[in-house]
């Protein structure tokens, strides 16, 4: 046989462990149902209520006292929701008898239109109305005459029977309904101790990572919450207001269903608008009433669809429309009418998971909204083979031989983040990865950067003249992609007219303080791509800070989601005073505006001394 056929690839049965996994938890979650529902809704209702909380605990409010009052707040509203939509459906069902006439007059003109196959339908579905009323009222009526059965039983028993039967159907609601409250209530008590212990069961290996992606996804699941609570409830406000002037009966109802109806992606619209519209039809007698209700639903949902939700929402959930689709479908199936309420927070948990760890990064692939482009991966198999001519040629084809804050967030920066998180975590020296770097570096350097149009260098360039100090100074947190991440900033920054010093990876912390000491840096800026960074570059910036008092400290947090990282943020922020980025192009903003004040106010009192 040729030599030049490859050898049949063995059977790995990782995948098919991994499968077999799959359908356990997927059995287990259909068999666990009753279990799990009141847990999750919890769960769910617990990421709403925390932001919330959280405000009151920094007004300086007791976290006991901020607990039971936003849950007691919650829970009443809720209990105002199912009290309001019980009391208009009461109201409904003993009015219904007086619309009786406008219903029969509707259906015989239905019945009496023009000719065609939907008039034949209805015609045939009135007369088959018709034969069935007629076969069953000869057997009501001998029903009727038969003698009724009297049975004497005690008042004790009788009234006992009574209360049984009307209390057991609702002791079931009533108890997962207490459940859910006592859940809700330890879950925002509790949240810090289980967010800590969930970190230290699933993220002990990888603590900053897991620390990223928990508080990624609940961001995501708390924005889209209370995003979707103010726009159902904008929805419902207006809602109710035009069905009142239409002149449909019980407008509050129809208006409380829409608000807790829209959570259902889809669907849950028009099933709170069937009722309405059937009901303009029942009470009218033209066709203006129908005409306009189903107008104002339409009107409604395409101004919310495309005005309102990508401005309150955006892209909070991070899902593809399609992906919202398949994640209700499937969460349907699995759990039926409450799987679809909670597809999209569940579906957008493991969306941000699978930007973090690889086991679930095919969810990232296949359901996020901007799934990770290609030719990060494409330019890190080029330099891990060597094959530095292709590489270069797919930054020409992607930029033009240019390095521009777009190319290199989108391509150069993924690249590293990629290496430093997923390929060679935690490691400083590698064979591999210094190769990879040393490529990239050459190939950074080959780049050009584009001059401003405008004069802003000119202007940041003031008394720079004769100046042998550089006006920042930026320096690598802990490895090489810190340095090749500062490197691409720092000649953004140089076009822009800046002076940049750029400190090496390998030099050692009280290396790089006793440089910046020397260099008399006004401005630093601790460069770190590894998600392990994000715990403790905020303790090197306080040192710089009390050691350089003078200097501003910028922190660049490469490795951080362009959005949902505010509570990372927020703890450096609070921890060190620093300013902190978490991309490249709103780092050259910031850094270029405030040295630019800087420069415009000292070049100020210079001439007026």
């Amino acid at each position: 046989m040729p030599d030049t056929l490859e050898p049949r690839k063995p059977f790995e049965p990782g995948k098919l462990i991994q499968l077999g996994y799959l359908v356990v938890i997927l059995c287990a979650f259909s068999w666990a149902k009753e279990f799990l529902l009141p847990i999750v809704l919890a769960v769910l209702i617990s990421f709403l209520l925390a932001p919330v909380v959280s405000r009151l605990e920094r007004w300086g409010l007791h976290l006991v006292l901020a607990v039971l009052s936003v849950a007691t707040v919650a829970f009443a509203l809720i209990g105002v929701i199912c009290t309001t939509i019980s009391l208009e459906s009461l109201d409904l069902v003993n009015s219904l008898p007086k619309y009786r006439d406008n219903i029969r007059a509707k259906w015989a003109a239905i019945q009496k239109g023009p000719p065609g196959p939907f008039s034949l339908a209805f015609r045939n579905i009135g007369t088959l109305a018709d034969d069935l009323g007629k076969v069953t009222a000869p057997a009501e009526t001998a029903q009727q005459l038969e003698p009724t059965k009297v049975q004497i039983v005690s008042g004790a028993d009788s009234s006992l029977t009574l209360v049984k039967n009307s209390v057991t159907p609702l002791v079931g609601p009533v108890a997962q309904f207490a459940v859910i409250v006592v859940l809700v209530v330890f879950i925002l008590l509790e949240r810090k101790r289980f967010r800590d212990r969930f970190l230290r069961l699933i993220g002990h290996s990888r603590l900053a990572t897991t620390t990223l992606a928990v508080d990624e996804a609940g961001h995501r699941i708390s924005n889209f919450l209370l995003g979707q609570l103010l726009v159902n409830s904008g929805y419902a406000l207006v809602l109710w207001i035009g069905l009142s002037l239409i002149g449909i009966p019980n407008a509050l109802l129809w208006a409380v269903l829409t608000l807790v109806l829209r959570f259902l992606p889809y669907v849950g619209l028009w099933i709170s608008a069937f009722f309405p519209i059937v009901l303009s039809v029942a009470i009218s007698t033209t066709w203006r009433e129908p005409i306009l209700t189903l107008g104002l639903y339409c009107f409604l949902e395409v101004f919310t669809n495309n005005v309102v939700e990508p401005f309150v929402l955006g892209g909070s959930a991070g899902m593809s429309p399609l992906a919202v689709i398949v994640s209700a479908l499937f969460w349907t199936w699995l759990w039926g009418p409450i799987g679809l309420l909670l597809s999209t927070p569940l579906t957008a948990s493991l969306v941000a998971l699978g930007r973090y760890f690889p086991a679930f990064h095919v969810f990232s692939v296949l359901l996020a909204a901007e799934p990770p482009t290609p030719s990060e991966t494409k330019l890190i198999r080029f330099l891990t083979e060597n094959r530095l001519p292709e590489a270069k040629a797919l930054m020409n084809e992607l930029g033009g031989m240019q390095l521009t804050v777009e190319i290199a967030e989108e391509v150069i920066v993924p690249a590293v983040r990629a290496i430093e998180n997923d390929l060679f975590p935690g490691t400083t020296a590698h064979q591999t990865k210094s190769r990879i770097y040393a490529q990239m570096r050459g190939l950074i350097e080959e780049l050009t950067v584009a001059k401003p149009a405008d004069n802003k260098a000119q202007e940041l360039d003031l008394g720079k003249a004769g100046q042998g100090q550089p006006e920042i100074v930026i320096v690598p947190f802990l490895g090489e992609g810190d340095e090749i991440v500062g490197r691409i900033l720092a000649r953004l920054l140089e076009s822009e007219g800046i002076g940049i010093d750029l400190l090496s990876w390998r030099t050692l912390r009280a290396e790089k303080v006793q440089n910046l000491k020397e260099l008399e840096a006004r401005w630093v800026v601790l460069s770190a791509i590894e998600s392990r960074s994000g715990i403790t570059v905020g303790k090197m910036a306080y040192s710089i800070q009390r050691l350089i008092p003078d200097a501003v400290i910028f922190v660049g947090l490469w490795s951080l989601p362009r959005e949902n990282a505010a509570r990372s943020v927020r703890k450096i922020k609070e921890s060190s005073g620093t300013v902190v980025y978490t991309n490249l192009n709103e780092a050259i903003r910031g850094i270029t505006s405030l040295v630019s004040a800087a420069d415009k106010e000292s070049h100020a009192s210079l001439e007026t001394t």
